[in-house]
């Protein structure tokens, strides 16, 4: 009898732990998260009004998770980490890695999974609610791409946090109180959220803003090292013929130190006296690796460094007796990227331009006191194929918006765009 009773917690935590892999469970959270993430599939199709089909979505998404227990909070966050975040693990592609991409997978998934069970286990539908209004603010390793105001992303609505409040506060008092009522009350707070088109402006000269396609493998593949440089060569001289004022090369663009490759400089800063070339490409300081942005005009140049890394891409946010192994195992030994020490803007024609490098575009941080004007550079070629372009396309337009800054954003692996607040 007491051995009995000594194995009850044993058993009730098996039986607990079953429970959860229930078959109707999984595939309520599974139908939550295709809700919840259809928007961002959608936008492949680059159809006018499609995003508000995502949108609706989304709310219904929004609705069934407030009302269900933290069993299906759990499927519902692992499933979200599938859908919105698969792609991070293509990267493992280029370090010779790929039997590993579904237990990365796996593991993201299980990062937002246990992330959704912790709110749900609360089993109270406002804090619910608060997470999902806040959800980017708990990010890990500081990823902070899980932000449900990008649903309201190329529909008419407000894309921001007061727009997702009331919609939260619309579907709680349908939970709570009266369907018909919270219904009612959600079409008008659409209606009030109503996004008027508002002015912007643009850079006052003309841009040339270079889209290319080339794969991950290419880029730094010493044997295509020359092609590449002399294709970009062409796509300066190019633009050139075409009269642009200035022209923007994506991240990476160059394959090599820029910096300490002292020919390709010369040339550059010959050819910047008939145009300003902003582009990409690696420094090399005091023995510290940068990931940097090179504008060159009027014969002179400067290097912009990144300023917020990329986690487990450029830096490992690890303690040391954790990142050393890892950076051993994985990188080949390979250090850390280094950071700037701030914000970077530059001027061309007296006209203040703030520097940004990929993903560090996507966060708040490179937005302080809201410039006007931002070119943003990305290789999205680590990603490729995926749904990261369309993702990271929203959320620019997010801050685009929240911060009224015009965006200019030059890419490799998808199509470059111009993005206005």
């Amino acid at each position: 009898m007491k051995l009995a009773l000594n194995f009850l917690p044993c058993g009730s935590f098996k039986k607990k732990l079953v429970d959860y892999f229930t078959l109707k469970f999984i595939i309520k959270g599974f139908i939550i998260s295709i809700l919840l993430s259809l928007f961002i599939f959608l936008d492949l199709l680059n159809l006018k009004y499609i995003a508000n089909l995502g949108l609706i979505s989304a709310i219904l998404g929004l609705y069934l998770l407030l009302k269900n227990n933290r069993k299906i909070w759990f499927w519902s966050g692992f499933f979200i980490g599938l859908f919105w975040f698969y792609w991070i693990s293509f990267s493992l592609i280029y370090y010779n890695f790929s039997y590993l991409i579904p237990i990365e997978i796996l593991g993201i998934c299980l990062i937002y999974g246990f992330i959704f069970l912790a709110i749900g286990w609360l089993e109270n539908i406002y804090i619910k609610a608060i997470f999902l209004l806040f959800a980017n603010l708990i990010a890990p390793f500081g990823f902070d791409w899980l932000n449900f105001q990008l649903i309201f992303i190329d529909t008419p609505f407000i894309p921001s946090i007061y727009t997702l409040a009331l919609v939260l506060i619309c579907l709680i008092i349908a939970i709570k109180f009266n369907g018909y009522f919270g219904a009612i009350l959600l079409i008008c707070s659409l209606m009030i959220s109503y996004n008027k088109p508002a002015k912007y402006e643009n850079l006052p000269f003309d841009i040339s803003l270079i889209s290319t396609d080339l794969s991950q493998d290419q880029i730094w593949d010493r044997n295509t090292k020359d092609k590449i440089i002399k294709s970009n060569l062409d796509i300066i001289d190019l633009a050139i013929k075409d009269g642009s004022r200035a022209v923007v090369l994506p991240e990476s663009a160059f394959p090599l130190f820029l910096n300490k490759s002292q020919i390709l400089l010369s040339e550059l800063k010959q050819k910047s006296h008939q145009i300003a070339i902003i582009a990409g490409a690696l420094g090399i300081s005091d023995n510290k690796l940068y990931n940097s942005t090179y504008i060159f005009d009027k014969g002179e140049f400067q290097r912009l460094d990144k300023l917020i890394l990329v986690p487990f891409g450029e830096e490992i946010p690890l303690p040391n007796f954790i990142k050393n192994p890892i950076n051993t195992l994985f990188f080949g030994s390979a250090v850390d990227y280094s950071k700037a020490n701030g914000v970077s803007d530059y001027e061309i024609d007296g006209v203040k331009i703030r520097n940004a490098i990929c993903y560090e575009a996507t966060k708040d941080e490179l937005f302080k006191n809201d410039p006007k004007f931002m070119i943003a550079i990305s290789n999205n070629a680590w990603f490729s194929p995926s749904t990261q372009p369309n993702l990271q396309s929203k959320l620019l337009k997010l801050m685009a918006f929240k911060h009224k800054t015009t965006i200019y954003h030059s890419i490799n692996g998808s199509l470059s765009q111009l993005i206005t607040p």
